[in-house]
């Protein structure tokens, strides 16, 4: 009876295992799409922490540490943009629409998404520009 019942539990993973395989595979590039979407987020917060920095690097923080703040702000929004691109543009999207396994309506959303993140991107730059060229002409 014990043998039965382990095998019974053993067949019951088993089953579960391929199950859920298979719902994940039904999943249609979902879970991909949602990573991506994940890492163009991640982009987007780095890019903005860099601005951040660069901004208060102007506003004169520390003597010590405004020119490293700038350095490394410029690097955070160089490299945020980039995510965002690599994110729409790169091997793992390519991959998708090669398998063509996906939704459009919801693989439009995430390009319309990394457009609007790029932006937000350039729309701070904007600003920090025109408060840099405000504090140059004084």
């Amino acid at each position: 009876m014990r043998n039965l019942g382990i095998a019974l539990i053993f067949a019951g993973v088993i089953f579960f295992a391929f199950n859920v395989q298979a719902d994940r595979h039904k999943q249609g590039g979902l879970n991909d799409m949602h990573m991506i979407m994940r890492l163009m987020d991640h982009g987007l917060g780095v890019a903005l922490e860099g601005a951040d920095l660069q901004m208060l690097s102007h506003i004169g923080i520390s003597d010590k540490l405004d020119k490293d703040a700038v350095m490394h702000g410029t690097i955070m929004v160089k490299d945020g943009k980039a995510m965002i691109r690599e994110m729409m543009e790169g091997k793992a999207m390519r991959e998708l629409y090669k398998e063509g396994d996906f939704d459009k309506k919801v693989m439009d959303d995430l390009h319309s998404l990394g457009k609007k993140m790029l932006e937000v991107i350039e729309q701070v730059e904007t600003i920090h520009k025109g408060v840099l060229e405000k504090e140059s002409g004084k």
